[in-house]
């Protein structure tokens, strides 16, 4: 069996430690257009500035995008492990969120082109920031346990409708901005107190599917959500935000209070994906029941909840 690196790119929200916990060999960075103009890296590890000084300086007047490196980049990225004799196993931003899966698997095709001998698998993970962290989490275990290339690409694909998400991004203008979600424009106008749940669909898009008011109520229907979706005994829970950290904070001690998962894992999104979330995000990720079409389900169980409340 061939030697082979499991990378990402930067939506993976793991930062150094993380990535050398779990052997990530790398990622490659995007692009951070901040409002100035200028064209910066979008890294994991905040080296430009503090994710508070981000989110802090983000408003209407002040815009970031984000965007894909080159085909050249991409190609370098690849081929330096290539040279090695090493197979690549990468796992990707969702595909509906971002074109880096489209650009990563048509360089991929290229490459096998040059180096016959070698294997490239591009995943769409289907997910982004903390469910891609999971993803590609999970992925590093079972390199470690001995499994192949093929064998983990396989669970990834047949898994990755397991993940979901649950919690809130209370500031709707950045993904309306952004077209992140797909149904974002029911549910602006005033969102005072008002907490969206958007789950994350088979497509890898973000949909809103239940509102609350208050966190309070969002964190009682959220646990309840969990408790009905989640994996007996879960293994491994991501629990991101991007400006809300008194919030993040309450979400991990109440997960560990209901779940007594084997470890939680706290993180801050970074530039990529919050360029396009804004400041208020607070989510948890985890591995569970398969999401229905449409989350048509996941609703279900939402509205169910809700009428609770």
């Amino acid at each position: 069996m061939g030697d082979f690196v499991i990378v990402t790119d930067s939506s993976t929200d793991l930062t150094k430690d993380l990535r050398e916990r779990f052997g990530v060999a790398d990622y490659l960075p995007g692009i951070v257009v901040f409002p100035d103009g200028r064209k910066e890296y979008s890294t994991l590890d905040w080296e430009l500035m503090s994710p508070d000084e981000f989110y802090g300086s983000m408003t209407k007047d002040a815009l970031y995008t984000t965007g894909i490196n080159s085909r050249e980049l991409q190609t370098e990225f690849f081929e330096k492990f290539l040279k090695q004799g090493l197979d690549v196993l990468n796992i990707s931003l969702s595909s509906a969120l971002s074109g880096t899966y489209g650009q990563c698997k048509s360089v991929a095709e290229e490459l096998k082109e040059k180096y016959p001998d070698r294997k490239i698998i591009v995943v769409d993970s289907i997910r982004y920031s903390g469910g891609l962290g999971l993803l590609v989490t999970y992925a590093c275990d079972m390199k470690k346990e001995g499994k192949s290339i093929e064998e983990i690409a396989d669970w990834l694909n047949e898994n990755k409708y397991r993940c979901h998400q649950c919690g809130t991004v209370d500031d709707l203008n950045f993904l309306k901005r952004s077209g992140r979600v797909s149904n974002v424009a029911a549910f602006m106008g005033n969102l005072i107190n008002i907490k969206p749940i958007a789950e994350c669909d088979r497509t890898g898009m973000n949909q809103i599917i239940c509102k609350v008011t208050g966190y309070k109520k969002l964190f009682a229907a959220n646990l309840e959500y969990m408790k009905r979706t989640m994996e007996p005994n879960p293994k491994r829970i991501f629990v991101s935000h991007t400006f809300r950290k008194a919030q993040w904070i309450q979400m991990q001690e109440l997960i560990k209070e209901n779940f007594h998962p084997e470890e939680i894992i706290a993180t801050r999104v970074n530039m990529a994906n919050g360029t396009s979330i804004g400041p208020g995000m607070v989510i948890a990720f985890y591995l569970g029941t398969e999401l229905s079409e449409g989350l048509t389900e996941e609703t279900k169980i939402y509205e169910e909840i809700k009428a609770k409340l």
